[in-house]
């Protein structure tokens, strides 16, 4: 042979394996925000943004940099409190887009204030006597920065579609166009608005009037009408999880003073890889955040599935070890519950719930802080049991409503006295609805099938009264009747399921998942109807 086959030879295979595992690998970049616990205008409520971001960007640094945050400086911008200003988020993503190349991942995440047109706090209601100002905010939605100024809005808000998607060359356009991917994570109120593209399902309707505006007439008029988005582009690497739709706000946790959103990121970026490939996928990330109630209002882009196994995170694999201490915050396990005096074992197949020893009792917290049950040693058992119901995942979700009986509100909290009522979605229900609540004293309810015969389409019609706290409920739609049939067995006067009424509607339940679910969490607070709040 030749030497000059030879040194082609060696050529081509020196070429394969670049290609199989030598390729340059991607870099990665973000421009984290976070604002802002205090502001100089006293008009603007504090948040603990802050906390967000921080625990954000801790948690990019240890995917991609090892933990190491000088490293991960260079490519990852923080930004918090006092720099948190247009120009400096301007200059942040400019820096980030110059420096990324095809292939490689960046990072936008931003929790705090938002705002739109829509907003009926009226944050950006000195915008509608400007009429160029309206132009730019239609079809759009702005975060409010720390130097934000009601009668500039225009100059101090980020407003997405003129900050953030052109950016005169350097937004997310120039990134998509280089191909680079963008993950874009928004945990404020109205954040649908953040992101306008041609494929996204949540339609924005803007007031068309200048001043004094009727919200009410004018967005009913506009809904009628044909005000609605110009079509764009649509990206081709852009993944958008929003916390909220276009007219939602959104809410944080007192107690665990954080996000409520940010706070379910956070515990999906640990626990959405169910296949344990070191990735998690668009898919993963979305069915993850889709299992928790403080994040069901939650936007995603694109809403089909064409991106659906595209990779958004580094999967983190962590030992966790346990001791049983005061204070517990662990992925409960079902299984090994009989060691569960002495241990609670780990299993990331499971709920993440916060255990805290309270005298002889054991409080029982989900991870986003909200309180679900105070129960003594043995109904801790019994609770954790009753879990393994409500983790039953079938082959779609189905559609269930918490509605005050006035309908004026879905979901969130509920007040003293407020008549609420949890309705199956009617094109989804059918003859075999399997219903199950659990209370905060760990009991567990058959609502349907019942002794009562009753097959409606609401489930629970009542009166919040006390004891106060959080409730869930479990749907299941079955569309085998044999298997409607064995649940029907185990109906009890009064509904009330024993440990062995647990463990056989959960084999029976297991068995055949051809089904459609849903879980459904019901907030009751000690607070009269009048200061009842609908959101932050």
């Amino acid at each position: 042979m030749k030497i000059r086959n030879k040194i082609a030879i060696v050529g081509i295979a020196l070429t394969m394996l670049t290609s199989i595992g030598y390729a340059k690998s991607s870099t990665y970049y973000g421009v984290v925000i976070g604002c802002c616990e205090e502001y100089p205008s006293q008009r603007l409520k504090g948040l603990h943004a802050k906390a967000d971001a921080n625990s954000f960007y801790g948690e990019l640094v240890d995917m991609y940099y090892g933990g190491n945050r000088n490293s991960a400086s260079q490519n990852i911008h923080l930004l918090t409190e006092k720099s948190v200003t247009r120009a400096n988020v301007k200059k942040a993503l400019k820096e980030v887009a110059q420096k990324a190349k095809s292939g490689d991942v960046v990072y936008f995440f931003y929790s705090g204030h938002g705002s739109s047109l829509l907003d009926k706090s009226r944050i950006i209601a000195p915008s509608y006597s400007n009429n160029e100002l309206r132009k730019v905010m239609e079809n759009s939605g702005l975060f409010v920065t720390y130097d934000f100024d009601f009668k500039q809005v225009g100059k101090t808000a980020i407003i997405a579609k003129r900050d953030l998607r052109d950016n005169n060359g350097y937004g997310f356009e120039y990134l998509d166009n280089k191909g680079v991917k963008v993950i874009m994570i928004s945990d404020s109120c109205f954040s649908g608005n953040m992101f306008r593209n041609s494929s996204n399902s949540t339609k924005k309707f803007v007031p068309t009037t200048k001043l004094n505006l009727n919200y009410d007439r004018e967005v009913a008029k506009i809904k009628q009408g044909s005000n609605r988005p110009n079509a764009q582009k649509e990206y081709t690497n852009l993944i958008f999880f929003s916390a909220g739709g276009t007219d939602k706000a959104v809410a944080e946790d007192d107690r665990l003073k954080r996000g409520k959103f940010s706070l379910v990121v956070e515990k999906c970026l640990k626990s959405a890889n169910q296949n344990n490939d070191n990735v998690i996928t668009k898919k993963e990330f979305q069915e993850c955040l889709h299992t928790e109630d403080t994040a069901k209002a939650f936007v995603v882009y694109p809403t089909k599935d064409k991106l659906a196994n595209q990779t958004v995170f580094k999967a983190q694999q962590k030992n966790i070890s346990v001791q049983q201490k005061d204070k517990i915050r662990v992925k409960t396990s079902i299984r090994g519950l009989e060691q569960i005096s002495n241990e609670i074992i780990i299993d990331n197949q499971n709920y993440d719930i916060e255990i805290i020893k309270s005298g002889s009792n054991y409080k029982i917290f989900r991870y986003t802080g909200e309180e679900y049950a105070e129960v003594n040693s043995t109904d801790l058992k019994k609770y954790l049991q009753a879990l393994k119901l409500f983790k039953l995942k079938g082959k779609n979700k189905l559609e269930v409503k918490v509605l005050d009986t006035n309908k004026r509100k879905e979901m969130g909290q509920f007040c003293d006295g407020e008549e609420l009522a949890v309705t199956v979605n009617g094109r989804d229900r059918t003859n075999y609805i399997v219903a199950i609540t659990l209370d905060r004293q760990g009991k567990v309810i058959m609502l349907q099938p019942n002794d009562y015969e009753n097959h409606s389409s609401t489930l629970v019609r009542t009166k919040v009264q006390y004891p106060f706290g959080m409730d869930k409920i479990k749907v299941f739609s079955l569309t085998n009747k044999q298997q409607y049939n064995q649940v029907k067995k185990l109906v009890v006067k009064g509904g009330v399921l024993e440990d062995y009424g647990l463990n056989a509607l959960y084999k029976i339940l297991k068995r055949n998942r051809d089904y459609k679910e849903a879980e459904v969490d019901i907030e009751t607070i000690d607070k009269p109807i009048s200061q009842c709040r609908k959101g932050d």
